[in-house]
């Protein structure tokens, strides 16, 4: 994706999700593939007959389908459940380091930034259809925090740490938003010159229900022009938010191990160990 030009004016609208999957493209490159993933089909569902945003979709497209090849054996990209869950966890991760450092008073830039970020990685689990509330008020609150910390260090003053907003204030904060698509991201096979590879046909995509959806609300930016290069360092997030939930449900596939190894079935022994992990994957870091 590094060799794409420059993504046309008309197609700005998923460049958020495109900068984020250059940023993670080695380091975590599954996140990568659904944000690669997800610009595609918000930009298909556009509709978009110029020349010059066909010829970078095709690219984008093509790029993306190489990418699922190398990725094939990856459960979060085999399975939808795997996959949200997958997007779920790395998130909140997100999320919740930016939270930690706000709510112990150390917000800084990086901190808005992680928030940004957070949100961004939240609208992605709208691949796999509306988000639930808990998620929907992560993403209002990660949006308005970002702005809120960003302002507050902007104007020369410590951000005020913890959720101090009002439920209305955080509902619609005021932030200049990037172009968007209002279109429902129905099935994407628009009728154009070009061809493109379709990505509705195989089993290891969302399904075409999942996008049956309205696109997301317009996503905000800090009020900053032009937008900022955001670069975001991932390593440096706290190990240890993991929450209770997480393992909980570690626990009882790990109990499940146990269980059937007690009456030698391996294959449901192996089959629970593999969930196991995949709930634990996006938390490990070598």
């Amino acid at each position: 994706m590094d060799s794409l030009p420059a993504v046309p004016e008309q197609l700005r609208f998923i460049n958020q999700f495109l900068q984020r999957s250059r940023e993670l493209r080695t380091h975590e490159p599954i996140i990568s593939y659904y944000c690669q993933f997800y610009a595609v089909k918000l930009a298909l569902a556009k509709g978009i007959q110029a020349d010059d945003c066909q010829v970078f979709l095709l690219q984008l497209v093509e790029d993306l389908e190489a990418r699922k090849e190398a990725l094939s054996q990856e459960p979060a990209i085999q399975n939808d459940e795997a996959g949200k869950a997958y997007l779920e966890l790395f998130a909140t991760r997100i999320f919740t380091g930016a939270d930690n450092e706000d709510r112990a008073g150390k917000a800084s830039k990086q901190t808005g930034l992680k928030f940004l970020a957070s949100s961004v990685f939240i609208e992605l689990l709208r691949v796999f259809g509306d988000l639930s509330p808990e998620f929907e008020e992560k993403l209002k609150y990660a949006k308005w925090k970002a702005k809120d910390i960003i302002q507050a260090l902007k104007e020369g003053r410590m951000p005020v740490a913890g959720p101090a907003v009002p439920e209305a204030t955080m509902a619609s904060p005021p932030l200049p938003p990037l172009e968007s698509t209002s279109a429902p991201l129905a099935s994407p096979g628009f009728v154009a010159p070009v061809t493109y590879p379709n990505l509705d046909n195989q089993a290891t995509d969302p399904s075409d229900s999942s996008f049956a959806h309205s696109a997301p609300a317009p996503f905000s930016l800090p009020p900053t022009n032009p937008a900022p290069t955001i670069d975001m360092d991932y390593d440096d997030l706290d190990d240890e938010v993991v929450g209770s939930d997480v393992i909980a449900a570690a626990e009882k596939h790990t109990r499940f191990v146990l269980s059937a190894l007690q009456f030698d079935d391996v294959k449901s022994a192996m089959e629970n160990l593999q969930k196991a992990m995949e709930i634990l994957q996006p938390y490990h870091r070598p």
